[in-house]
């Protein structure tokens, strides 16, 4: 029996160019179970070392190709100085890397060093456990794929699952790491010069750039750039700038200036030519130019200004004047006001100009006029002028006539702008308050000569058919502002009272007043009776009733006729036969009463029913020839 057996899960070769190399591959022990070292040391044996997982792709894949192991497999990771370290590499485990087991590691003692992975178990399946290293389990290898020829000098071979890479040094790239990385050539700037070298190369990695400008320029930017790893210089390209000079500010002296700016604006080679504004002289270097220090040769010249002869107020005015420059020089500025109540006559506003004048004549100030007041309608005017007639200072009083009065103040007076103040006032008719509506079921009509509701207004009234006026049928609004009557009111006509006519009822509606114009009244008898007459009523605009005042009858019945076979005696209570009367038959020998044997006059004016008599042998009806058949109750 062999005692222990490895098999081949995985071999990969990775052609790159010229090589061939064998590539990274997988080998584990199951037939005997080992202790830690013991394991680790069958690995470097046969193989590399013990496995050193790197990602998770790694772990999923350890998983699905080694055979379950009831005792599960030792990898290469052990505690050494109380970091959990992968042997074959000797790097550190990174804790995002890690793939511990819920609640692991718990380190249970210090000899819970080793590492064991639980592979294919049910529950945690690939995760890590750490164990005391003398327990036996199955081990997990790995033989390695890199060699010295795999990558340059100048990387760092990695091992990956069936190959290896080339981790390149900072500054090196291509499938071994052998190509230096490069930066953008660099050319001279304008203006300027540019020296580069470095190990590798110009414009390698590492390498270096020094930049500097010709005569009247200056570097903007770093002075030296360096090409770095990632193949970008450290520091943006620099520029030659051309030398500035200060801008020129302008100076109280009156002059201009022209510049020309072949590179830039106050630069290098900039120039400048100044004249003095009109009204100035020069007094100095007409140019100036920017020099490779950055100074102008000359400084600005100065221009000496023109001044205009002096001036006084006018009478009655106040002069203020501006002298940005000097006492009446040029661009000085004369202001002159007048006193209150005059008024400038010229332009306000004077300037020096460049050729030593004055921009108009000095003004005068007359006195303010206000517009002449008009003679006032129902009133006279009195005024007094100080100084001329309806000018500055005049005051003029307002007398109203009989039944007028003036509005607001009864004076005005001319103000310092030319204006009336109060407006003048007027006379106005006298208002009386405004009346109410005309009175109900009347009109009103007023004239106003004047005004609405003024001095001499008048009002009438009137009433609408049916009712008459009480009060004053017109007013008038007098000098006092009071109307001469009250509104007078239109009262319903009357018409008499009507007595209920006997044995009826009277149902009246009165919409104004009662028995008034416009009233109605209905008359209904009782029972028994009928009306004679109009049955409604109604009260007329010239106080009567639309019709005399009805009267209610008793209501009468036929008188009976003879009866054959018998006779009739009646009881009469109102009158012979009338609503009300009761009639009783008697039939005569051989005859009997077919029926009742009386009979009454109803309120409809019929007998309640005949009186028929038979004879007893025959049994035939015999009639008696009573009153009528008719319906009703006895009373």
């Amino acid at each position: 029996m062999v005692l222990w057996a490895h098999r081949l899960f995985e071999y990969l070769v990775l052609i790159t160019g010229i090589y061939n190399v064998k590539a990274w591959t997988y080998h584990y022990n199951i037939d005997i179970n080992m202790d830690w070292t013991t394991a680790r040391q069958w690995c470097q044996k046969h193989f590399t070392d013990m496995v050193a997982i790197q990602n998770q792709a790694e772990v999923e894949y350890l998983n699905q190709v080694l055979p379950f192991n009831q005792a599960y497999y030792w990898i290469g990771i052990r505690k050494i100085d109380d970091y959990w370290t992968w042997v074959g590499t000797k790097k550190r485990l990174d804790p995002e890397a890690a793939n511990w087991a819920e609640n692991e590691p718990n380190n249970k003692g210090s000899g819970q060093d080793c590492v064991e992975i639980y592979i294919k178990r049910r529950k945690e399946t690939a995760k890590w456990n750490d164990e005391r290293c003398s327990k036996k389990k199955a081990t997990v290898c790995y033989l390695a794929s890199c060699s010295k020829e795999s990558c340059s000098e100048h990387a760092e071979c990695v091992e990956t699952i069936g190959n290896y890479r080339c981790q390149c040094h900072l500054g090196f790239m291509g499938p071994r790491c052998e190509e230096v990385v490069q930066c953008w050539p660099i050319e001279n700037p304008q203006q300027g010069f540019v020296n580069c070298d470095g190990v590798f190369g110009a414009f390698h990695f590492n390498s270096s750039c020094q930049f500097r400008c010709v005569t009247g320029f200056k570097l903007e930017g770093s002075q030296r750039l360096r090409c770095l790893a990632s193949g970008h210089w450290d520091y943006t390209l620099p520029v030659c700038q051309a030398v500035q000079c200060l801008p020129i500010i302008d100076a109280p002296g009156g002059w201009s200036m022209n510049c020309t700016h072949p590179l830039s604006i106050n630069s290098f080679n900039s120039s400048c030519e100044f004249k003095c504004e009109e009204g100035f002289e020069l007094k100095g270097s007409s140019t100036t130019w920017c020099d490779q220090t950055g100074q102008w040769t000359h400084k600005p010249p100065t221009c000496t200004v023109v001044t205009c002869n002096g001036i006084l107020a006018p009478a009655k005015g106040h002069l203020t004047c501006a002298d940005p420059l000097g006492k009446y020089s040029f661009r000085s500025t004369c202001n002159i006001s007048c006193v209150e109540g005059h008024k400038l006559r010229g332009k306000a506003t004077l300037s020096c100009l460049s050729d030593g004048n004055w921009s108009a004549p000095t003004p005068d100030c007359e006195v303010v006029k206000c517009d002449p007041l008009k003679p006032i309608p129902h009133g006279s005017l009195q005024c007094y002028d100080p100084v001329e007639k309806f000018a500055y200072g005049s005051t003029c009083w307002l007398k109203c006539g009989f039944g007028f009065v003036h509005n607001g103040t009864n004076s005005t007076h001319c103000t310092e702008q030319g204006n009336w103040s109060p407006i003048p006032p007027v006379c106005q008719a006298i208002q009386c308050s405004p009346l109410s509506d005309a009175p109900s079921y009347g009109s009103m009509t007023c004239t106003h000569p004047l005004s609405t509701n003024s001095y001499n207004s008048s009002c009438e009234f009137k009433c609408e058919e049916g009712f008459v006026l009480k009060g004053a049928d017109s007013t008038q609004c007098d000098h006092t502002g009071h109307w001469t009557h009250s509104t007078p009111i239109c009262t319903a006509v009357a018409c008499d009272p009507l007595v209920t006519p006997a044995k009826s009822h009277l149902t009246c509606a009165d919409p104004l007043e009662k028995f008034s114009f416009r009233s109605s009244c209905k008359a209904t008898c009782e029972e028994g009776y009928t009306l004679r007459g109009e049955t409604t009523l109604t009260c007329l605009s010239d106080g009567n009733w639309s019709a005399p005042t009805p009267a209610c009858e008793v209501i009468r019945c036929d008188a009976p006729e003879s009866v054959q076979h018998g006779s009739v005696h009646c009881q009469d209570h109102l009158g012979e036969f009338s609503y009300g009367s009761l009639c009783w038959l008697e039939c005569g020998a051989g005859f009997t009463l077919k029926g009742s044997n009386s009979t009454y006059c109803t309120s409809q004016g019929k007998w309640s029913q005949e009186f028929p008599c038979e004879s007893k042998d025959l049994g035939d009806a015999m009639p008696c020839g009573g009153p009528p058949s008719g319906s009703g109750k006895v009373p």
